[in-house]
């Protein structure tokens, strides 16, 4: 199973942060391309650690420039309906 789906597999629970989900991953730009890519694919959903969901016009520093690597606990990744089917 890939990185990416496995990472839909743990989402199917809930929402997770991205300090768990890297976990998932062996090495940072591994989890940096794998999340951004099912955002882009909107596989998922970037939320703040409030619920607000991300702007994609962010997702370029946040994954292509590593910012997210500074604080990875700020954010969590939810599950949307089309990362759902393609576990199910």
């Amino acid at each position: 199973m890939s990185f990416e789906l496995e990472t839909l597999d743990q989402l199917l629970g809930g929402e997770l942060s991205l300090a768990v989900i890297r976990q998932v991953y062996p090495d940072e730009e591994a989890f940096r391309r794998g999340v951004h890519g099912l955002l882009t694919a909107v596989d998922v959903s970037l939320l703040t650690s409030d619920g607000t969901q991300m702007p994609a016009w962010r997702w370029r520093e946040l994954f292509i420039e590593g910012a997210v690597m500074q604080r990875p606990d700020n954010f969590n990744l939810a599950i949307s309906e089309a990362g759902a089917k393609k576990i199910r």
